[in-house]
């Protein structure tokens, strides 16, 4: 018996070396364009420490801000406002971030600041980590046709007077993920004539114009002709900045006549938000709005209902299921006026409402354009 139990004591003992991780300690190397934090801390060094993708960690800033039991992910696969400790596909450092949030502002911490990383749990959401996990390419060899690879589809639903006047779409400009080519040439053949950007400054565009592999001639005619409105937004679409600056854009937009093009990097967060935002406005069903921004994974990740129940539901939960009672204020989307939240939405973060009605009645047709 005594046998027995050292034999127990010395197996479990074993397993516990076996799952033990060291504790990294690092610093803040860079605030990330969208708040998140990256350190001087490799994904490699974290993997020779004992840390493994689906793992839960405990986080600790310099400035004593703590988080505990977050997961260790590739991606954001967590809800609106949580954190992750990302150690994303081809980067070489991890990062310390919020979904759709500001680490650096919530934490209160900068370049330079301490970190220290402990295990909280091991495989502690490996299940939802291996259901959750995505698989991303930018190579166009990967995708059935340009338009999935660029992301690129009009929007047409609701109270939209005819084809051919609203689009979404990746960057036409930043060919970070090698779609800038195929996102410009759809937007020449649309003949757009007015472009939300939501991701880049006017200094990030004239960057992408100076590159070596810049490709998008007909987006810098637009730009040059004051056509491109750049917002240079953050992902985090819960802030009063991100509404008011997403408001002012709009209200320039108006100004503008369509085909009008909305995008940020990839067409699918930030673009996702603000192409429910105008699908709301102009009478759009909430069937049509999900099923709208649910394409943009179908297109990046192959995931549909039919293809992948489970992991459609996660996506949808965190996503668009997160974004649309930003919109209506709370309610509950499946049953509220999306035309008169967005409406709201848009005037109580400061466009006018003379601004709101220019824009639907260019994009419904009750005002002539040229």
């Amino acid at each position: 018996m005594k046998r027995t139990m050292l034999i127990i004591l010395v197996a479990l003992l074993s397993l516990a070396t076996l799952f033990a991780a060291e504790t990294l300690e690092g610093n803040i190397i860079e605030i990330e364009k969208y708040g998140h934090a990256l350190l001087d801390i490799t994904i490699e060094e974290a993997s020779q420490a004992g840390y493994d993708l689906g793992d839960t960690v405990n986080v600790v800033f310099s400035n004593g801000y703590t988080l505990e039991g977050i997961p260790y992910f590739s991606g954001y696969y967590v809800g609106v406002g949580e954190p992750v400790l990302r150690a994303y596909p081809g980067d070489t450092n991890i990062a310390v971030c919020v979904n759709f949030g500001r680490i650096n502002e919530i934490a209160g911490v900068g370049v330079g600041d301490g970190v220290t990383i402990t295990m909280d749990e091991k495989e502690g959401m490996i299940e939802e980590y291996e259901l959750n996990s995505l698989e991303y390419s930018s190579d166009r060899a990967d995708f059935r046709s340009n338009a999935q690879f660029a992301n690129f589809r009009e929007i047409y639903m609701g109270d939209i007077a005819a084809p051919g006047i609203l689009y979404r779409s990746a960057s036409p400009i930043n060919n970070e993920h090698n779609r800038a080519h195929y996102a410009n040439a759809f937007a020449e053949a649309a003949g757009i004539n007015g472009v939300l950007n939501l991701a880049d400054t006017n200094e990030d565009i004239e960057s992408y114009i100076a590159a070596d592999d810049f490709d998008s001639e007909y987006y810098a005619s637009l730009y040059e002709d004051g056509k491109v409105l750049a917002l240079g937004l953050s992902v985090d679409f819960l802030s009063d900045d991100f509404g008011n600056r997403l408001a002012a854009g709009i209200e320039e937009l108006s100004e503008l006549d369509p085909p009008y093009l909305i995008h940020c990097t990839e067409g699918k967060d930030r673009a996702g938000f603000v192409s429910a935002l105008f699908e709301c406005l102009l009478g759009g069903s909430y069937d049509e709005i999900v099923d709208d921004f649910m394409l943009s994974m179908a297109n990046y990740y192959g995931v549909t209902e039919e293809t992948d129940a489970r992991k459609y539901q996660f996506i949808f939960e965190n996503n668009i299921a997160a974004m649309l009672p930003v919109i209506t204020g709370g309610e509950d989307p499946a049953t509220a006026d999306l035309s008169g939240a967005a409406r709201s939405y848009l005037v109580a973060h400061g466009m006018s409402e003379e601004g709101v009605d220019r824009l639907v009645g260019k994009l419904t047709g009750s005002i002539h354009v040229n």
